[in-house]
C-alpha cells in the first residue's frame, strides 16, 4: 500500500482540500498520457437535480425511522392517557383524569425497549453481514408489527413487556439497517442531507404521535391508544413494500465479493447524469478500499473491532452515538407529558405537540447548512447550546418553584433543547458515527456503538421516574441540572476526538485512518490512495476503449 500511495503522490504535487477531495484537473503526470477532464476526474454531480434519483430513494428509505418517532411520541403520552391508565394503571380521584401510573410501570413500558434495541442493535453486525441492509429493514418491520398488534391487543402489564421488548427488536433493526443502508449508497457531499431527512422523519413520526395522542386522549376506552398504535402498522407495511424494488448496497455486495452486483447497484441507485466512467471510478474507489483493509485479515471477525488500528474509531463511534443519550434527551423525549405534568403544566398534551414541532423544525433548519459547514463546529455548538438550555430549566424552577413564570420558561427552553438537538446534535453524531469505521466492520461498529446508546438509553428511561415521579424522589425541574455538564463534556470530546468528514468519501476517511492522520488534520488531508484508485479506474476504461 506505501507504494502505491507514494506512486499516486508524485502524479500530482497539488493541493487537495475538503472541498476538492475528488478532483485532479487536467492532470497528465503519470497516466501515461491520458488526460483526465473535470468531468472525467469527479465522482460526484453537485446539483441537487442531478441527485434527484438518490434524494427519493433517501426520503423513502428514511421511512423507517418514521416508527421510532411515532413510538417514542406516543408512548410518551400513554403514560397520561386516561384510556391506557384504565387498563395498565390504577384508580386514583386525587390525581389528574382520575388514574396514574406506578413507577415501574413506567419504567419497563420505556426501558424494556431500549434493552431490545441494545440487543438487536449489538447483534447487527453479524445479522446484516449475512442478510444486507435490506434484510435487516424486512426484519425489523416483522419484529415492529409483531409488537404492534401485541400491544392493541393484551391486557396484562406482563404481556405488556414482552410486546415492549420486542419493539425495541424491531425498532433496532430498522433504525441501523436504513441508516447503514444510506451510509453506504449516499454521494459524499449529499450525507450530510441525508441525515438530516433521517431526522426529519423521527422528529415528524414524534409529531405525529404527540399529536394523535392529544386527538384521541379524551376518547373513552381502549380505543384511545389503540388507534396510534395502528399508525405504526400502516407504516411499518410501507416500508417492507417500498425496499422491495431496491437493490442492495454496493459497498455490501462488494464486501461479499459480487462485484458485477455491486456495479449494477450503484449504476441504479444514480441519475442518468452520472456518467460510465464517473460510476467505474466510484467502484474502482470502493474496491481499493475494501482491498487495503482485506489486508488485515480476510475474514471479518466481531472482535477486529478492537484490533488492527480499529480502536480509535471505535471509541470515537460509540462515544459520539452515546450523544444521543448523554445529552439527557430521552427523559424530554419519553417522559416529555409527563414532566410537564409535573412541571404544574395545565396543557401538558398540548405542549408536547409545541415540543416536538420546535424538533421538527430543527430538522428542517438542518437543510440550510448540511454539507456546507464542518461538523466538528456543528456538534461543539450545539451541545455547548443544550447543556445552557438544561441549565435554564433547573434554574428557572430554583429561582421560582412552579408558578406561572417558571412553567413557562421551562417550556421555553425545552423547545430551544429539542430545536438544537434536532438542528445541530443528533443528525451530526449519528451520521460522523457511522462514517468513521472500515467498510468491512461498518455494521458490527455500528451495530456496537447503537447498542451502547440504547443501553445508555435503557439506563436513564428506566430511572428517570426515581427522579421525576411525585411518589420518589420528586426532584420535578431540578432534574435538568444534571444534564448541564454531561453535554459540555461531549463538547469537549468532539474538539479532541472527533475528525472532520465533511465531504469526504468514506474511502477517503478509512484511507485517513489507516495512514494515521491526526485528528486536525482530516480537513485537509490528501488521499492519495483514493486518487489512485479512480485514476486507475479512468485508465483501465480508456484503454478498453482503444
Amino acid at each position: 500500500m506505501a507504494a502505491r500511495l507514494a506512486e499516486a503522490e508524485t502524479g500530482s504535487d497539488r493541493k487537495v482540500t475538503d472541498t476538492q477531495h475528488v478532483e485532479e484537473q487536467g492532470d497528465t503526470g503519470d497516466d501515461g498520457g491520458l488526460s483526465m477532464t473535470d468531468d472525467e476526474s469527479s465522482i460526484i454531480r453537485t446539483s441537487l437535480w442531478d441527485n434527484k434519483k438518490f434524494l427519493l430513494i433517501s426520503a423513502i428509505v428514511n421511512i423507517a425511522n418514521l416508527d421510532y418517532g411515532i413510538d417514542t411520541g406516543m408512548i410518551n403520552g400513554f403514560q397520561a392517557m386516561p384510556g391506557f391508565l384504565e387498563v395498565f394503571g390504577y384508580a386514583d380521584p386525587t390525581l389528574a383524569g382520575g388514574y396514574g401510573i406506578s413507577t415501574i410501570v413506567q419504567q419497563l413500558i420505556t426501558s424494556l425497549m431500549s434493552i431490545g434495541m441494545t440487543v438487536s442493535t449489538f447483534s447487527a453486525g453479524p445479522i446484516l453481514h449475512r442478510t444486507g441492509r435490506k434484510g435487516g429493514i424486512w426484519l425489523g418491520g416483522f419484529f415492529v408489527f409483531v409488537s404492534t398488534i401485541m400491544q392493541m391487543l393484551v391486557t396484562s402489564v406482563g404481556a405488556l413487556y414482552a410486546s415492549r421488548l420486542i419493539m425495541g427488536l424491531g425498532s433496532g433493526f430498522l433504525l441501523i439497517s436504513s441508516q447503514l443502508y444510506m451510509q453506504e449508497v449516499s454521494p459524499p457531499h449529499l450525507r450530510s442531507l441525508n441525515f438530516s431527512l433521517y431526522i426529519t422523519w423521527v422528529s415528524i413520526g414524534s409529531l405525529v404521535g404527540a399529536v394523535i395522542n392529544n386527538r384521541t386522549a379524551a376518547i373513552d376506552g381502549r380505543a384511545s391508544y389503540r388507534i396510534p398504535l395502528g399508525i405504526i402498522i400502516a407504516m411499518t407495511v410501507v416500508i417492507c413494500v417500498v425496499m422491495i424494488p431496491l437493490p442492495e448496497t454496493p459497498r455490501h455486495l462488494a464486501v461479499r465479493g459480487h462485484h458485477e452486483k455491486a456495479h449494477k447497484s450503484l449504476r441504479f441507485l444514480r441519475d442518468a447524469s452520472y456518467s460510465d466512467m464517473q460510476i467505474r471510478k466510484e467502484m474502482g474507489e470502493i474496491l481499493h478500499a475494501i482491498e487495503v483493509d482485506k489486508q488485515n485479515g480476510d475474514k471479518v471477525n466481531f472482535l477486529d473491532i478492537f484490533r488492527h488500528g480499529n480502536m480509535r474509531r471505535t471509541v470515537a463511534s460509540v462515544s459520539l452515538a452515546a450523544f444521543n443519550a448523554a445529552s439527557g434527551s430521552q427523559f424530554i423525549i419519553q417522559y416529555g407529558v409527563y414532566f410537564f405534568s409535573v412541571s404544574n403544566n395545565g396543557s401538558a398534551f398540548r405542549s408536547s405537540v409545541i415540543v416536538f414541532s420546535c424538533g421538527l423544525a430543527g430538522a428542517f433548519v438542518s437543510y440550510l447548512y448540511s454539507g456546507r459547514i464542518g461538523k466538528r463546529p456543528i456538534l461543539m455548538i450545539g451541545t455547548l447550546l443544550q447543556g445552557v438550555w438544561m441549565l435554564g430549566m433547573g434554574v428557572a424552577y430554583s429561582a421560582q418553584g412552579l408558578d406561572k413564570t417558571a412553567t413557562n420558561t421551562i417550556l421555553a427552553m425545552t423547545c430551544l433543547y429539542m430545536f438544537t438537538f434536532c438542528a445541530m446534535s443528533v443528525p451530526f453524531s449519528w451520521q460522523v458515527a457511522s462514517e468513521i469505521p472500515n467498510q468491512q466492520l461498518r455494521a458490527h461498529t455500528v451495530g456496537v456503538a447503537s447498542a451502547v446508546s440504547f443501553g445508555l438509553s435503557f439506563v436513564l428511561t428506566f430511572t428517570v421516574p426515581y427522579f421525576l415521579n411525585p411518589t420518589a424522589l420528586n426532584w420535578g425541574p431540578k432534574y435538568a441540572y444534571i444534564w448541564v455538564p454531561a453535554n459540555w463534556l461531549c463538547t469537549i470530546f468532539v474538539f479532541f476526538l472527533v475528525p472532520e468528514t465533511n465531504n469526504r468519501t468514506l474511502e477517503e476517511i478509512d484511507e485517513a485512518y489507516v495512514t494515521g492522520v491526526p485528528i486536525r488534520k482530516f480537513k485537509t488531508f490528501r488521499a492519495v490512495g483514493a486518487i489512485q484508485a479512480r485514476r486507475d479506474a479512468v485508465r483501465g476504461e480508456k484503454e478498453e476503449g482503444q
